[in-house]
């Protein structure tokens, strides 16, 4: 009779172990999932702010402040951020001494690649929209097209945003009819479309 009591005692005490293990077992995932993930949360953030443009600090904003202001002697620098739109690395939103208001885009190598007339307010109105050349690649260009159109007067250069080229330029030949000159990014004439001196509103 003892030995049967303890042979009861002794199961109900296992029987109790795996119990509290299975009890204990099931309370983890329920207390796990009552506490935030970080990872999670990280996530939700960035999803959040994907592709935003982001406020320029440090050396990187040091040296865009630089290279501008050396363009634009005088000028008051508003604000400096990443660009997202893909046609440059940073982009800076100055006051210039004359009171008007320009956005100025630079590549990776803090060169100018662009200045565009207004965008104080945001880029509502002036997002994906075509660009003044200066500098260096208004240069490469200019001289690329009247490479190919000896005689002929540039009348503009912008960049292109509608995907068929890197750039482009408005000129009128010599016997006065008007062509706009595509080129890529390496300044190779990719496209001569006739007309086209009123297409973009210049």
């Amino acid at each position: 009779m003892n030995q049967i009591r303890k042979i009861v005692a002794g199961t109900s005490l296992i029987g109790a172990l795996i119990g509290g293990g299975a009890l204990t077992a099931m309370a983890l995932p329920a207390n796990a999932a009552t506490t935030p993930s970080p990872s999670a949360t990280s996530t939700a953030s960035a999803d959040a702010n994907h592709g935003n443009e982001t406020a320029l600090a440090g050396d990187i904003a040091a040296k865009v402040k630089d290279a501008v202001l050396a363009a634009n002697a005088g000028a008051t620098v508003e604000n400096m951020t990443t660009e997202d739109d893909g046609s440059a690395a940073y982009e800076a939103h100055i006051t210039k001494t004359d009171g008007t208001h320009a956005t100025v885009k630079l590549d990776t190598n803090y060169n100018i690649t662009a200045t565009e007339a207004g965008g104080k307010g945001g880029h509502g109105g002036h997002h994906g929209n075509e660009t003044d050349l200066t500098g260096d690649t208004a240069s490469k260009v200019k001289d690329a097209v009247l490479a190919a159109n000896a005689g002929a007067t540039v009348e503009n250069m912008t960049t292109e945003d509608d995907g068929s080229a890197a750039y482009e330029a408005h000129i009128t030949k010599t016997d006065g009819t008007h062509a706009t000159v595509k080129l890529d990014a390496n300044f190779t004439i990719t496209a001569t479309e006739a007309g086209g001196q009123g297409a973009h509103g210049h």
